[in-house]
């Protein structure tokens, strides 16, 4: 992104911050980051995953960006109920990590299914949702991400 020139003089990595800031006049420009939710739907013993349409064949917690506007909680209330049609409740905090490929901030959380009900999968993002007791979940070869560590943590009856 080419940062909004409020002088026309150049922008330079600040010495001290993680901003852009001009030699002129000062002004910092700071990174704009996306927050976005990861969420582990847990229905006793088992964990909900996704894959995606893209043909990324690994499978994935759900996740969404956060609304203007709306709660964490609030936006992984509404991703479940427009990817899965399930409500949860006893939303928890589990830990984040930057995802610099989008810009984003994920934050991951921990929810429990409401109701015991049948998946009725949105089909514009994804292409199959299927839950997994903790002896049968998938493994990954590569889990260095926030997705895979809170699977793993299920797995391990850690959450």
């Amino acid at each position: 992104m080419v940062p909004p020139f409020i002088c026309g003089s150049t922008y330079v990595q600040d010495t001290v911050e993680r901003a852009l800031v001009c030699k002129n006049c000062n002004k910092k420009i700071y990174p704009e980051i996306s927050p976005a939710i990861i969420v582990a739907v847990t229905n006793g013993d088992k964990l909900l995953l996704t894959k995606f349409l893209s043909g990324y064949e690994k499978y994935a917690l759900l996740s969404g960006y956060v609304e203007i506007g709306e709660t964490l909680e609030d936006t992984i209330k509404r991703e479940v109920f427009e990817e899965v049609d399930l409500s949860v409740h006893n939303i928890r905090y589990y830990g984040s990590q930057p995802w610099a490929f989008s810009h984003s901030l994920l934050v991951g959380f921990v929810a429990e299914l409401n109701e015991d009900l049948t998946i009725n999968l949105e089909t514009d993002e994804l292409s199959k949702a299927q839950w997994f007791s903790r002896d049968t979940l998938p493994h990954d070869d590569m889990p260095v991400s926030l997705t895979w560590n809170m699977i793993e943590a299920f797995r391990n009856n850690e959450i």
